[in-house]
């Protein structure tokens, strides 16, 4: 049985690595993907010619990993969730341009409107985009040990820049999963507790249209239906309703075999491409979650960016966390 700390790491680590790999495929056409790799990508890579993160070298992440250590080291100085204190750090990234890869263009309006005393509710900015949901992984290990309060803390973290309904809700999925997994509230290995975890994550939502986003994850589950299909009826764009509701469907009709949830996850691109490094980051960090770090290959974990920075974070919050629930 994995520890909780190799869940911790698992679950950083495994969303930095289907960041780091799926950029590589971004808005690449299933076709040209092929084409230009010869067969599934399982290794770090060079971006495909099409993707956005050309320049970018193949174990490097994106913003969208960033944005989430950020909140990671916000959460370690402050020993506890400061919005207040996440958004001076989102803002000090924000200025160091030289350091941006390739961010998500509403984050960075977000930041400047608020910055210059503009709320987004009077800008009337409205975002469904994905990337503002990732960062949730990381409330999801803060307060594991309570999934109806990861939800809320997964909410607060994500709204501060990305104002939708849509992302009010798919907010509290990404965090509470997290913390459902990290918790093994569900033997996936029943396919009745697969969809029992399935309602409860419908349960912390509050919109019902958004609920039948994950409704039809169940749905294709029922049906055996294969990955193809999944991607082809859910969608894989960067709205957060497509993203999502796709990288839960992987991660459970793999559940058998986790780390074949991660490859189809950072080669998720249909034919028109797809936002494979959110829904690799997304796939990573569920099966992190639920098998800890030692799912993934060793030869990924010893050359990714920066690696023991995320074994020290991780082992950092992690302690934060247990001080937490023995003060609650």
């Amino acid at each position: 049985m994995e520890t909780l700390l190799e869940k911790f790491l698992g679950t950083l680590i495994g969303g930095a690595l289907g960041d780091a790999i799926g950029k590589s495929l971004e808005d690449v056409p299933a076709k040209e993907a092929v084409e230009f790799y010869g067969c599934k990508v399982k290794s770090f890579v060079e971006p495909h010619p099409l993707s956005p993160c050309v320049g970018l070298e193949p174990n490097q992440i994106t913003d969208e990993t960033k944005i989430t250590l950020l909140l990671v080291e916000s959460l370690i100085e402050r020993k506890s969730l400061d919005p207040y204190h996440f958004f001076a750090k989102l803002r000090d990234w924000a200025k160091k341009e030289q350091e941006h890869r390739y961010p998500d263009p509403t984050l960075l309006t977000a930041i400047d409107l608020l910055s210059s005393g503009v709320s987004l509710e009077e800008a009337g900015l409205v975002s469904f985009s994905v990337e503002g949901v990732l960062r949730a992984t990381a409330t999801g290990l803060l307060h594991y040990y309570s999934p109806p309060l990861a939800a809320e803390a997964g909410r607060l973290v994500s709204l501060i820049t990305h104002r939708s309904k849509e992302i009010y809700d798919a907010s509290a999925v990404v965090s509470a999963l997290v913390a459902f997994l990290l918790l093994e509230s569900f033997d996936l290995t029943d396919p009745l507790e697969r969809f029992a975890l399935i309602e409860h994550l419908k349960t912390l939502m509050k919109y019902e249209k958004n609920r039948a986003y994950i409704e039809k994850v169940k749905r294709l589950l029922q049906e055996s239906a294969q990955v193809q299909r999944g991607v082809e009826e859910l969608g894989n764009s960067t709205f957060v309703f497509e993203a999502l509701p796709l990288s839960v469907f992987l991660f459970l009709h793999h559940w058998e075999n986790p780390i074949e949830a991660f490859w189809e996850g950072v080669n998720a691109c249909g034919a028109v491409g797809g936002d494979t490094d959110a829904i690799g980051y997304l796939v990573g960090s569920f099966v992190g979650a639920y098998r800890g770090v030692g799912v993934f290959p060793a030869e990924l974990l010893e050359n990714l960016e920066n690696y023991p920075y995320y074994i020290s974070l991780a082992e950092k919050l992690y302690n934060i966390t247990l001080d937490l629930m023995r003060r609650n």
